[in-house]
C-alpha cells in the first residue's frame, strides 16, 4: 500500500537525508568534527516477517540527547549499522525516536538506477505509523547508553 497523502513532509525529509548521505558520502574521508563517544548500534529490519531492504532508519535525538542523531540504511538481508552524521560508525549515547521510511514507485519496485525520487514519482510506502515522528510512542525509542547494541525491529505494515 502506498502512503501519499500527507506524506510531503516525510518524503521532502527522506530527500534532504538522502542528499546528505550522497554528498558526505562520496568523499571517502569521515568528517573531524567526529564526536568523541560512539556506540556501535547494528540490527535488522523486518516487515510482516520479510526482511525490509532499502529502508532508511533514522536516530532522533529526544530530551538532553547531544548530537544530531544517526542514520542507517538496510541492505537486502534488511541488516543495518547505524552511522553519526559525521559519517562515523555508531552514535551518542542518549535517547532517540527512531522512524523508518522506504521511497518506491508508485507500483512498489525499487527506483531504477541513474533516476532520483523526484524524477518517478516515487512515493513513501510504509504506513504513517512507522514514518511519522512521535515522541509518545515508546515502541521505537532507543536508549543507547555505554555498550554496543544488536535490534531486531520487527515493523507491522498494520497499526
Amino acid at each position: 500500500m502506498l502512503y501519499s497523502t500527507s506524506r510531503q513532509m516525510n518524503f521532502l525529509d527522506f530527500i534532504v537525508c538522502l542528499a546528505v548521505i550522497t554528498a558526505v558520502g562520496c568523499s571517502a574521508e569521515k568528517s573531524d568534527n567526529i564526536p568523541e563517544l560512539l556506540i556501535p548500534v547494528t540490527g535488522t529490519v523486518q516487515m510482516d516477517g520479510k526482511p525490509l531492504g532499502g529502508t532508511a532508519v533514522k536516530f532522533l535525538p529526544q530530551g538532553d540527547t547531544k548530537g544530531k542523531g544517526g542514520y542507517a540504511i538496510t541492505d537486502a538481508s534488511g541488516n543495518f549499522e547505524a552511522k553519526d552524521y559525521s559519517m562515523a560508525e555508531g552514535i551518542e549515547p542518549g535517547v532517540y525516536n527512531v522512524t523508518f521510511s522506504k521511497i518506491a514507485m508508485p507500483d512498489g519496485n525499487p527506483i531504477p538506477e541513474g533516476q532520483t525520487a523526484a524524477d518517478v514519482g516515487a512515493l513513501e510506502i510504509l504506513p504513517p505509523h512507522l514514518t511519522a515522528v512521535n515522541p509518545d510512542n515508546m515502541k521505537y525509542m532507543l536508549t543507547v547508553e555505554s555498550e554496543p547494541i544488536s535490534i531486531d525491529y520487527k515493523l507491522s505494515s498494520k497499526r
